[in-house]
């Protein structure tokens, strides 16, 4: 396996550089959306469409982290995971001597409307204030070169990793229970702050030790009483979980993520998005003019409507 940071060739299981001691990614981008997924899964988890040869592992090589942030506060301990933009670390925080997690902009590629969003993502948390059920930043920085989100350590992992531990059901019916409602009152604060998710997935939704659901990654947040950051019609989002409306370029409000929060639910219950397909083209139409096969008929413990 190759190291993202110095090219140096290590073994398949390798979690860790032996050259320079950067983390291997053990997953691979989807050809079309370019989410990473783990190198087991045939479909991808962003959008649907099916795994194959053309999902190989990424070939641009990633600036090394370096193992201190904000003039020595922060203290990378290790690497958690990586998104489609990010790359999230456990820290110390020096100063109020707690764990928190770093997340890493990938600026590679990224524009001023990029950073821009990453800016909005701190701003739009921000403002929401402290809520049970969304997760906190801290801190926004950047140092030599390096933006960084400063936030709340979610120790229990993503509800995303949940999913895929579980077994062809779902992850039963009173844990889905329990999440969507915990994510329908961060939404309902969010929502009542004139703030709207617009990328609600189980990808986004974090846990805490106790099992407490906190919605975060506010990075694709509309603030409903400011102008756009984004191009008229530009679809932002992840396909499995997108609303109608917003995937025909439709500016998106509460119902918008309301029912992101209803395909996540249906995961959730039936360890399956409401849609698959082999485009992401497919999964939008699905979307716009298809109904769902009742989550029973995946998962017959399901209570019927």
């Amino acid at each position: 396996m190759t190291c993202p940071s110095c090219g140096a060739q290590n073994p398949d299981d390798a979690a860790f550089c032996g050259s320079c001691g950067a983390p291997i990614v053990s997953e691979v981008p989807c050809h079309k959306c370019g989410r990473p997924n783990p190198r087991d899964l045939k479909f991808c988890r962003g959008c649907g469409v099916r795994l194959g040869e053309a999902a190989a592992a990424p070939s641009i090589r990633s600036p090394s982290i370096p193992s201190m942030l904000a003039s020595g506060r922060y203290a990378i301990r290790r690497f958690l995971g990586e998104g489609g933009r990010k790359r999230v670390f456990l820290a110390s925080d020096s100063r109020l001597e707690r764990e928190v997690a770093i997340a890493v902009i990938k600026t590679e590629g990224l524009d001023e409307q990029g950073l821009a969003r990453v800016k909005r993502e701190a701003q739009a948390m921000a403002r929401l204030g402290d809520h049970p059920n969304i997760v906190t930043v801290f801190d926004i920085g950047e140092e030599d070169g390096t933006t960084f989100l400063v936030c709340q350590y979610m120790s229990g992992g993503s509800v995303e990793e949940v999913i895929e531990r579980s077994d062809a059901k779902g992850i039963g019916v009173d844990d889905a229970e329990r999440i969507a409602t915990q994510v329908a009152r961060a939404l309902d604060h969010a929502h009542t702050r004139g703030v709207v998710h617009r990328d609600v997935k189980p990808g986004n939704v974090w846990l805490t030790e106790d099992g407490t659901a906190k919605l975060g990654d506010f990075g694709l947040a509309v603030a409903l009483d400011r102008s756009r950051l984004t191009a008229e019609g530009m679809m932002l989002g992840t396909v499995a979980y997108m609303a109608p409306e917003q995937a025909l370029g439709r500016p998106p409000d509460a119902r918008s993520d309301l029912y992101s929060l209803g395909a996540m639910l249906y995961e959730m219950l039936t360890g399956r998005p409401p849609f698959l397909g082999d485009e992401a083209v497919a999964i939008i139409s699905q979307h716009i003019s298809t109904a769902p096969v009742a989550p029973t008929w995946h998962n017959p413990d399901v209570p019927a409507p």
